[in-house]
């Protein structure tokens, strides 16, 4: 609540947009239907640890868990609050290892965001997924070329709007479900 409300007074900061908890629910239970179950999730760009709490509420074992944020704050709180799963302070171009499921808000920049996607395209095999809260219609932009070259090597599995806003910003997104082609 103290990030949340952070955000309330002083707005976005370093493309931190907080997720709010009926489309963490939303992308926690996509989660749990796309993802092999198996396998360890890692919640990049893990920030308080929205998604985290969404996932542990659908079930997920804390153990099966692993966020990172380059934020050492937050990376702090995420620890306090979920003691039982694994935190990294790490960014995620810094992460080399398979990460077979990935649930993210990662960060809304455009180069940033296409960065963010070129990673994960590095990081995933074929057939792993990752649901994601991104721009609105950023999978569409024809411009930079980067985002379609990138786009190309994922399948989309899924598509909505977010159905609420961010605090004190009108930035609008949509969660993604893709997999690795």
């Amino acid at each position: 609540d103290a990030m949340c409300e952070r955000q309330r007074r002083k707005g976005v900061y370093a493309s931190q947009y907080l997720i709010p908890d009926r489309t963490a629910r939303q992308m926690a239970a996509l989660a749990v239907r796309y993802f092999d179950n198996d396998s360890r999730i890692v919640d990049a760009c893990c920030g308080t640890g929205q998604l985290t709490r969404a996932l542990l509420l659908e079930g997920v074992h804390p153990s099966a868990l692993l966020g990172f944020d380059a934020d050492a704050e937050l990376v702090d709180l995420y620890e306090r609050l979920y003691p039982e799963t694994a935190a990294l302070r790490m960014q995620f171009h810094e992460i080399d290892f398979r990460c077979e499921n990935v649930i993210a808000n990662p960060p809304f920049e455009i180069v940033e965001c296409v960065y963010f996607l070129q990673w994960l395209s590095r990081t995933q095999r074929s057939g792993d997924r990752a649901v994601l809260l991104l721009p609105y219609g950023f999978i569409d932009k024809q411009r930079p070329k980067a985002v379609q070259e990138t786009m190309r090597h994922f399948i989309i599995h899924h598509r909505t709007p977010m159905q609420e806003p961010f605090a004190r910003t009108a930035c609008r997104a949509e969660i993604v479900v893709v997999e690795r082609a």
